[in-house]
């Protein structure tokens, strides 16, 4: 079984040396490393070639990809564009200055091994910010007419589910992962939950920072989805009332 993971950056030299180092450090490579820049001006590009010649003095046989992101389409667009060149049997979406657990992909692999008609297999996460760290606990799925109940960063995605389902939906620029793994649950994709920790995460990305537009594309994606009209705008007070 073949995975790829897919990195999308912009002046990411302060934290994606950490990120390619836990991809490196497991112990089931992957064939493909496939990097989405967005115009990176620093280190970032340096970085990348140099794990590659690494890679290769190690003979981990991982393909490394440089992919030019030249129109401006975020986050959301650099996944489609990665997306768009991946053959291999699962998908790995590893943001620049997020990592992996040591064991993480062993871990994955043996699900996805075990349980043939998982489409997305996913677990807790680490939240950190500074020098605190927490984790976070997976939700039921049920609730994802209120809220996202997963980390996108420890989901794990077959190939086929994107060929199914569809791609993210570029119109969301923050809540695109929201939006396409509630897609994949109301088209009744298996999800197979593993409980133990899989990925750290470093607070202060873009959902972080722009909370108001995130609580707006939450909700208007949840009213597109939720057989319960007014339970997206329930959920959505609730979170502006919380700051959240």
């Amino acid at each position: 079984m073949t995975y790829s993971i897919i990195t999308a950056c912009l002046n990411s030299s302060r934290t994606i040396q950490r990120s390619i180092d836990s991809v490196l450090e497991q112990k089931g490579k992957p064939e493909e490393y496939i990097f989405v820049d967005g115009g990176s001006t620093d280190d970032t590009l340096k970085i990348i070639s140099e794990k590659e010649i690494f890679s290769e003095n190690n003979n981990f046989k991982t393909s490394f990809k440089i992919i030019e992101q030249k129109e401006k389409s975020g986050i959301t667009g650099a996944w489609n564009l990665a997306l768009r060149e991946i053959d291999s049997d699962l998908v790995f979406i590893l943001n620049s200055d997020d990592w992996y657990e040591p064991d993480t992909i062993s871990t994955i692999l043996s699900a996805f091994e075990a349980d043939p008609d998982a489409g997305i297999v996913y677990g807790s996460i680490y939240f950190h910010r500074g020098e605190d760290k927490y984790l976070r606990n997976c939700r039921p799925l049920w609730m994802f007419p209120a809220m996202m109940p997963i980390a996108h960063p420890s989901c794990f995605v077959r190939k086929s589910v994107y060929d199914k389902a569809g791609l993210f939906d570029g119109k969301y620029r923050i809540s695109a992962d929201y939006e396409f793994l509630y897609r994949c649950y109301n088209k009744g994709i298996k999800f197979c939950e593993i409980r133990k920790p899989l990925v750290n995460m470093e607070l202060g990305g873009t959902a972080n920072s722009n909370r108001a537009a995130a609580r707006t594309e939450t909700r208007e994606i949840a009213k597109k989805y939720c057989p319960v009209p007014l339970l997206p705008d329930v959920a959505y007070l609730a979170r502006l009332v919380a700051g959240r």
